[in-house]
């Protein structure tokens, strides 16, 4: 049987499969009287400067004034300034297809628009054939009865959110709060288009114009097929209830499917365009979350044909059987969150991602599927697709599907109030009729969410009072709210999927300690509160969805925007990056109590990637520690789509910040933990989230910080499925108690890997080590795979050990670790190989 496994031939098979689907698409897209031609490039009007400029397939019209020169690197300094003009005109793009005889005289010819963003009125030989306006969705146009033999003028004249709803928005009475909207006309909220581009509080706006992918050119003989997608209904001891669901650009009937896995069916019609049939496979083989089973995945291929026997189509299919269930249930304290997959509670760790960059048309499948592979390496089994970006690229849902990583899906609306006017809604139902079933055909895929913030934001950021809304408009917009996120979308996602699904995240506010008992919760109380650093381990959530503390990324990615001398918290570059509006206070606050105050610029630098590091450190522990009553943890956030101060723990150049080396640390699935509900005061946890019975042994060693052994312990732990145990009580022994010490423990997880991890308590001011009593040596250079080990030699202690790069694209297997006098190894990769004085270290 075709299925895909992790073990003997059907690895072999799996590996094969996937090299093989880019050729399989391309021939099936050749056979059969299909064709497909991507239109490469355009021109683009400058209404300016009243010239036209050559540009490619796709792209925006900010990046395009970018590559041409006209306008600076808009990451840089403060020139994201230099591009808010672009919103005040309309920017027509032109291009010119030729159709060969045996194209014309096609029986259908379709043009696909896979992205347009967002506003535009397309033009084919002079005829309007279209009014987009939804960035979320494609577009799919019969053109049969427009085009002509030869060549034919193709032309889109774009509109900037702020003109296309300029009079609609001052026509209002009552603003709609959109408060994360920094423009003078706040219609981030009227608009399907990403929200983060109208301004956040970790990214600039750049709200972009143009096409988001190549246009294309189909053609071919009856119909052509689309979403191939399978929904588990049930599963049974040894078998599987499948539907096989699939779409049809043009209308249709009676067709019938042919699978290698389950044979010839019937298909029957959903609705408009829509087929599905019920099957069953026998013994299926599951597919599970990294960390609690094989990510099994089937390979099938689905031949469809018509009434008459003729065949259509052919379309490769990968899959994955699960069940996900959400548990929203009254316990003992108080509303459980919580999800089942194949009817095995998870817990879920992980983190929110945001999109990679401010321009989506640059975002390459393969930086997609190394972000996907940063979350496997870092244990993660759970990404948050956050609601204010865009829906993901098929290369990211596959990449979670092959590691196991589940999906939490937002829909894509963010921290304002959303029209339900009938215009609005109709666009945002044809986007679900498109996102939900590709989406949900990805095992990965386990929960859809409505919004992010949006019914706390109205409910407790005083929107009211601040836009002048009176209680009709009130009464209005909490009705919109329910059309929308009540209603609509999760009668789609009823209609397409078996995924459950939330309006809203989270569903508990922060305010008060009872809420903290229920449902999802986004835990804020630190950052845009009073709380003390040590509240992210004792306010625990149900499900923490969200929490977090920022950080400056690493002295390379600071080059790459700012000069040293920029490097000063008060510089208008380093002002103009820090969008949050607490920001470096909040930072420097935390650190000058954890760590004092900073010496330089480069020290707090520094200090804030350590003072973030403790704070979300801190959080995880507390979370996993409280399960089952706590059962997900995902922090905000994992990445970045610029370089800034922001929450992230990989900076936009894919660096890892001390927050990622520790939370890889955090989410092994047999981890040691430090629990802290007093800075100083520190307790470990031998945490498991395995099923299987096993047996570790955890063995304790206690060193001075001259690398004396002052103690040494072991303990024998038999493990029985989820497991928290307290060890090392003997760090308590009064020998050590009074001085400065550091503990090793060293374990075995359920697979028999070794894991071992060490822990700094100062509790006594103590000598710094100085420069001279380290020493960094490059050695194993491999010129041909871009490896080499670092060997690093110190005749004293060094507390938080940072070894960085001047150089981009140097990344460490291991770093900010407690090094004890003597030599110590870290393995390199790199883009361009380091010299020695490339690299910076620092130390407490």
């Amino acid at each position: 049987m075709p299925r895909l496994t992790e073990t003997g031939n059907h690895l072999f098979m799996r590996k094969l499969f996937i090299f093989a689907i880019p050729l399989f698409i391309h021939l099936c897209m050749h056979s059969f009287c299909f064709g497909q031609t991507q239109i490469e490039k355009w021109n683009l009007y400058h209404p300016v400067k009243k010239t036209w400029m050559e540009v490619g397939s796709h792209g925006s019209v900010q990046e395009f004034l970018f590559y041409a020169g006209e306008l600076p690197d808009p990451f840089y300094g403060e020139n994201e300034d230099k591009y808010t003009w672009i919103e005040n005109y309309d920017w027509v793009f032109e291009t010119q297809f030729f159709l060969t005889e045996e194209q014309f005289n096609s029986p259908f010819l379709e043009l696909e628009f896979p992205g347009i963003d967002t506003y535009a009125s397309v033009y084919l030989n002079d005829s309007l054939i279209l009014e987009a306006n939804n960035a979320f969705r494609p577009y799919r146009l019969q053109i049969k009865n427009i085009v002509k033999c030869g060549y034919n003028q193709l032309r889109l004249i774009f509109q900037s959110p702020i003109n296309y709803h300029r009079d609609a928005y001052q026509a209002r009475s009552s603003k709609l709060p959109a408060p994360n909207d920094v423009g003078n006309m706040q219609v981030a909220s009227m608009s399907r288009k990403p929200q983060y581009q109208f301004g956040w509080d970790w990214a600039l706006r750049m709200n972009t114009i143009g096409l988001i992918k190549p246009a294309i050119l189909h053609t071919y003989s009856e119909n052509r097929f689309i979403l191939p997608q399978v929904i588990t209904q049930k599963i049974d001891q040894n078998e599987a209830q499948l539907a096989f669901r699939i779409a049809s650009v043009l209308p249709t009937r009676f067709l019938k499917i042919k699978s290698n896995l389950v044979g010839e069916h019937q298909l029957i019609e959903m609705n408009s365009n829509n087929f599905t049939v019920n099957v069953q496979l026998k013994n299926p083989e599951l597919w599970w979350p990294r960390g609690h089973g094989k990510a099994n995945l089937y390979a099938d291929v689905w031949e469809i044909y018509n009434l008459e026997g003729e065949l259509l189509q052919t379309i490769p299919v990968q899959f994955g059987i699960k069940t996900s269930e959400l548990v929203q249930e009254q316990d003992q304290w108080g509303t459980s969150f919580y999800f089942k997959i194949n009817g095995k509670p998870i817990f879920a760790k992980g983190a929110n991602y945001i999109p990679q960059d401010v321009f989506q048309s640059r975002i390459s499948d393969a930086s997609l599927r190394k972000m996907v592979n940063e979350m496997y390496i870092s244990n993660f089994n759970m990404v948050r697709v956050w609601g204010g970006g865009f829906y993901q690229e098929e290369a990211f849902y596959k990449a979670c599907d092959e590691k196991g990583i589940m999906v939490w899906q937002d829909f894509m609306f963010a921290c304002a109030m959303y029209p339900g006017d009938e215009a609005f809604m109709h666009s945002v139902s044809s986007e679900l009729e498109y996102q939900i079933p590709r989406i949900a055909a990805h095992p990965a895929v386990v929960y859809f969410n409505g919004n992010n913030e949006v019914d706390v934001a109205w409910k407790n950021w005083g929107f009211q009072a601040k836009y002048r809304i009176g209680p009709k408009m009130q009464r209005q917009i909490e009705a919109d709210y329910n059309a929308l996120f009540k209603q609509m979308i999760p009668n789609y996602v009823q209609k397409f999927s078996s995924i459950p699904y939330e309006h809203t995240s989270p569903l508990s506010n922060w305010g008060k300690d009872e809420y903290f008992d229920h449902g999802t919760m986004h835990y804020w109380g630190v950052w845009h509160g009073k709380d003390p650093i040590e509240d992210f381990g004792r306010k625990t959530g149900r499900f923490n969805a969200e929490y977090g503390f920022q950080s400056f990324p690493e002295f390379s990615t600071l080059l790459t925007f700012s000069e040293k001398k920029d490097w000063n918290l008060n510089s208008k570059v380093m002002k103009h990056h820090q969008k949050s509006y607490v920001g470096n206070g909040m930072i420097k606050k935390h650190a000058d109590i954890l760590y004092g105050e900073a010496k330089s610029v480069e020290q707090f630098i520094y200090l804030s990637q350590l003072t973030q590091a403790k704070a979300v450190g801190i959080a995880i522990a507390g979370h996993r520690i409280n399960s089952p009553r706590s059962m997900g943890t995902l922090y905000w956030q994992l990445n970045d789509c610029w370089q800034a101060p922001t929450w992230s723990s990989i900076d936009y150049f894919g660096n890892w910040k001390a927050l990622q080396y520790q939370a890889q640390k955090d989410f092994e699935d047999v981890a040691i933990v430090e629990k802290i509900d007093k800075i100083g005061e520190e307790r470990y946890f031998l945490i498991s989230d395995q099923s299987e019975y096993f047996t570790t042994v955890v063995r304790q060693t206690i060193y001075d910080l001259g690398g004396k052994i002052l103690s040494t312990d072991s303990t024998e732990i038999h493990v029985t499925g989820n497991w928290l145990q307290e060890v090392g009580l003997i760090c308590q022994d009064q020998l050590v108690k009074s001085q400065n010490y550091v503990v090793s423990f060293e374990w075995k997880n359920a697979q028999n890997k070794v894991l071992n991890r060490t822990f700094y308590h100062g509790v006594k001011e103590r000598n710094i080590a100085k420069l001279d009593q380290v020493s960094v040596e490059i050695k194993s250079i491999d010129e041909i795979h871009k490896t080499a080990r670092i060997k690093i030699t110190n005749s004293a202690f060094l507390q938080n050990f940072w070894i960085s790069s001047l150089k981009l694209g140097v990344r460490f297997d291991s770093n900010f670790e407690h090094l004890l006098p003597g030599e110590h190894w870290i393995d390199i990769q790199f883009d361009e190989l380091p010299l020695k004085e490339d690299f910076i270290l620092h130390w407490l």
